[in-house]
């Protein structure tokens, strides 16, 4: 039996949908304007020789202040010396008279999980104002590099410090066989100026020959110093992974975070595989679906309609041939990504991961990039594979 609301109760109910309307408005007020949707806004590029982890949504700041986002990634159209990602970012409209010609772009790690960001550097008033629209990418820092750089260092010094000590042996040798002599020029060598001459460049040579063994012996400590530094630094990198990994098991945040090993090692589930060469699936080097690719993936949409359990859910991995010339660590890393989520939307099409009105099977697509697949493969594979893996409990 249904009870009508008093006036009170009814203006007080309209007050409350009122206020969750006032508030929901301004969240989404607020969401659009920190995505850019309300204000004027321009487009730069920059170009990277890697994707560095950059996608649409990675934020921009210019100075450390936040000025926009990427919008985005672009794969080179070549594969040629000099090629480079081209990232698409769009700025807050106030910021595009403060980039100048020499605007520089670099790509920084923030935040405990290693959040990328682009920071911008403005350039200088005096370069002139940036016309092409497009800054130069600056490489980030690396540590192997800065040691091999300084271990390049202390071999010439090294090589330089026996230069001098093979000088000033040929020095001593000369002087001795001055002296067994008896000729004229003995004569002038055994002149007592010119002798304390020669002591005293002798002194000197020696002198230099003492610096710059301590100076070796300088450069051989902090290589060893250097060296340290970096073990330590691995074994802080290793805690932090484990930290990582734990915070990534909690219940409230492994959804949202990917683990190939962890998708495809399932030593207590019951593992069904499809395997193509994904040269029967794509067109070329690419993640177009040619028109044989979709006729085999009808057979895949087949296969996923029959009886399997609700509770299984479904895998799309991609591998790329570790000696292909065509590609780099980080493109095939891309390529197989994108090829992985091709499929992935097109099972989906076709309706494969409806189980009900409201339930969906989980399908998740990844890609291994050059990398070999974590578990042992008895059976030979084409070096390029897609594998369609089913994973029941």
């Amino acid at each position: 039996m249904s009870q009508s609301l008093t006036r009170r109760q009814s203006i007080l109910l309209g007050l409350a949908v009122l206020a969750a309307l006032l508030f929901g408005g301004y969240g989404l007020a607020r969401i659009a304007d920190k995505q850019g949707y309300w204000s004027d806004s321009v487009e730069v590029a920059v170009g990277f020789p890697d994707a560095h982890d950059i996608a649409p949504g990675t934020p921009v700041r210019i100075r450390g202040v936040e000025a926009g986002q990427v919008v985005g990634v672009d794969y080179p159209d070549t594969d040629g010396p000099g090629a480079e990602v081209t990232v698409r970012m769009k700025l807050d409209a106030k910021y595009a008279p403060r980039l100048y010609a020499d605007a520089t772009a670099e790509v920084h790690s923030a935040g405990v999980f290693g959040a990328k960001v682009i920071a911008v550097n403005p350039g200088t008033p005096a370069a002139g104002k940036l016309a092409s629209g497009r800054l130069r990418g600056v490489k980030p820092f690396d540590m192997n590099d800065a040691v091999a750089e300084l271990r390049d260092t202390a071999q010439e010094v090294k090589r330089l410090a026996g230069d001098v000590k093979a000088t000033s042996a040929e020095a001593r040798g000369l002087i001795k066989e001055v002296r067994e002599s008896d000729g004229t020029f003995a004569k002038l060598v055994k002149d007592d100026e010119l002798y304390r001459d020669l002591k005293d460049i002798t002194a000197d040579t020696r002198t230099l020959v003492k610096r710059t063994d301590k100076a070796v012996g300088t450069v051989e400590t902090e290589m060893a110093n250097l060296k340290g530094f970096v073990a330590d630094g691995r074994d802080t990198l290793r805690s932090v992974k484990q930290s990582t990994d734990a915070v990534a098991k909690m219940p409230l945040i492994r959804s949202y975070v990917s683990d190939s090993n962890g998708l495809l090692i399932r030593p207590a589930q019951h593992r069904e595989r499809l395997t193509y060469n994904t040269a029967d699936l794509f067109a070329g080097k690419t993640a177009f679906l040619s028109e044989a690719g979709r006729a085999h993936l009808e057979a895949v949409v087949i296969w996923l309609r029959g009886g399997h359990s609700d509770k299984a859910d479904v895998v799309v991995v991609s591998y790329c041939d570790p000696s292909d010339s065509d590609q780099t660590g980080a493109s095939a890393l891309e390529l197989t990504k994108k090829q992985s989520e091709v499929v992935v939307e097109y099972l989906k099409s076709h309706g494969v991961h409806k189980l009900g009105w409201t339930t969906r099977r989980k399908m998740t697509p990844v890609g291994m990039g050059m990398n070999p697949s974590p578990v042992v493969e008895k059976e030979p594979l084409p070096a390029s594979n897609l594998q369609v893996l089913l994973f029941t409990p």
